[in-house]
């Protein structure tokens, strides 16, 4: 089944698109935050300011939740409209910012065929020896991937994303590396 990429999508609330997410069964549930919903036949997505203090509120948009109903290349459709939406009614936002879950067997696949950079954090590439602490007594939190989309040229993105660790460097450790023509 082939949807037309341009069927209208809505602006929801986080109310509407938490029913989505409920009933679409995501992992981490409902949002409770988020400050624009875009909800279509594919799911949704929640959008919200960055929770790391380093990345700046305005420019940037955090992907809170990805909510997909299972529709082959539904995500990589949906985040195409949404893409384009944001090109026309989004003029200060420069880059997208989300995190997958490898320890909740979140590859990034979905990030990687929607050109997403694969930024990785510092807890990432050397965790922490107490690990990412504890959100729910008893289980310890893995580190998260970080991905970045770059919707329009800002100075500080790289500056941003990329991590500064010269052991890293040493060992010869990927980290965030800006596509020249990505946008």
């Amino acid at each position: 089944m082939t949807l037309d990429p341009l069927f209208s999508p809505t602006i929801g609330t986080l109310a509407e698109a938490n029913e989505v997410l409920v009933s679409v069964g995501h992992y981490l549930g409902p949002s409770r935050r988020g400050s624009l919903a875009w909800i279509d036949d594919y799911g949704c997505m929640v959008w919200g300011n960055p929770t790391s203090r380093r990345l700046p509120t305005g420019r940037w948009l955090e992907l809170i939740r990805w909510g997909l109903k299972g529709i082959p290349n539904g995500g990589s459709q949906q985040f195409a409209a949404f893409r384009r939406w944001a090109l026309d009614n989004l003029p200060n936002v420069t880059t997208f910012v989300s995190y997958s879950d490898p320890s909740a067997g979140h590859t990034g696949a979905l990030y990687r065929a929607c050109n997403w950079t694969w930024a990785p954090t510092w807890h990432r590439l050397r965790p922490p020896p107490t690990g990412q602490g504890e959100w729910t007594a008893g289980k310890r939190q893995a580190p998260k991937d970080r991905w970045v989309f770059a919707l329009r040229p800002d100075p500080d993105r790289a500056g941003l994303v990329e991590v500064k660790d010269s052991a890293l460097v040493r060992r010869g450790i990927p980290t965030y590396r800006e596509f020249v023509g990505q946008t």
